[in-house]
């Protein structure tokens, strides 16, 4: 993270230790395992529409419940 930051000030995008899209899979692969955890599910991962394919554990842990009446726009 310090690294990362480093290069946002600096503008260096070379002095990045690991690419952006490397980290953005290691991110995601550790956030899957979190919530596989917490659900105590084997869960399996639609890669093309980047959300689990069992959609009441996208409702309960992949999306966050908007409390103020606001949604975003469905595609």
């Amino acid at each position: 993270m310090k690294n990362f930051v480093e290069v946002i000030r600096s503008g260096n995008k070379n002095d990045l230790h690991c690419s952006i899209q490397d980290a953005s899979q290691v991110a995601t692969v550790a956030q899957m395992g979190n919530i596989s955890y917490r659900s105590g599910q084997k869960l399996n991962w639609n890669h093309i529409e980047h959300q689990f394919t069992d959609h009441s554990i996208n409702q309960q842990y992949y999306t966050k419940a908007y409390h103020n009446g606001y949604q975003l726009p469905k595609f």
